[in-house]
């Protein structure tokens, strides 16, 4: 009795001694501690990726940022140009405006001077000289005023009021000495002065006009008038 009391004593000691072996084989302990190890290891492995992929991120959100900062000064610098643009072309468009109202009115005073020109070719000189001086009163500052010049002159000697074509002439020469008109202005005055019998008028009128534009048909005329 105190023997199998001593034996049975003994085995709980070692029992409590070492709880493992109580509740586990050797090998199962083993086991156990191993697959403990390797589920920690994955537990490790896991949090890793999961921090590497956190860093990853972090840094693309970072660099997303400074994409999206890029942008906006990029988005800053082109709302400037932009609003500079709409400014010059604020500046420019009274400037446009101008030259396209200064082309309507030389595309008018053409058309008005052809006008003119008309009555001149179907001989209806009075009206023709009426055409002209409306002209010349509302354009003088006009490029073609010259020119009006020229054609009132020419119809004034059409009309056979000579006096008057030479003095018109003689002003178109006079005011304007390089204008391509000259040439024919000049004959017109010496014509008209032959006409008015002031015949050496007429001839020192010719010598000047073969002078100055010796290979004019102008000039050409002249000789035939000497």
């Amino acid at each position: 009795m105190r023997t199998s009391l001593l034996a049975s004593s003994l085995i709980v000691f070692a029992t409590l001694a070492n709880p493992a072996h109580a509740l586990f084989g050797d090998d199962e302990a083993r086991r156990a501690i191993v697959e403990l190890r390797a589920q920690m290891q994955t537990q490790q492995e896991t949090q890793m990726r999961l921090y590497e992929r956190i860093e990853s991120l972090t840094k693309e959100v970072k660099n997303l940022r400074g994409q999206l900062d890029d942008l906006k000064n990029s988005y800053g610098k082109q709302q400037n140009m932009v609003g500079d643009l709409n400014t010059k072309i604020q500046e420019m468009d009274p400037k446009v405006q101008a030259n396209q109202a200064a082309q309507d009115k030389k595309i008018q005073q053409r058309q008005e001077l052809d006008n003119a020109l008309k009555l001149l070719n179907q001989s209806a000189y009075t009206k023709a000289i009426s055409a002209f001086n409306t002209f010349i009163q509302k354009n003088r500052g006009s490029e073609l005023y010259p020119e009006a010049m020229y054609w009132l002159g020419s119809s004034y000697y059409g009309k056979g009021d000579f006096k008057k074509a030479i003095d018109t002439e003689s002003a178109l020469v006079k005011n304007f000495p390089r204008h391509a008109k000259v040439p024919e202005a000049m004959l017109i005055i010496g014509m008209a002065q032959m006409d008015t019998k002031k015949t050496e008028d007429a001839k020192q009128t010719f010598q000047q006009l073969i002078k100055r534009f010796p290979k004019s048909e102008a000039a050409k005329m002249a000789k035939s008038q000497m």
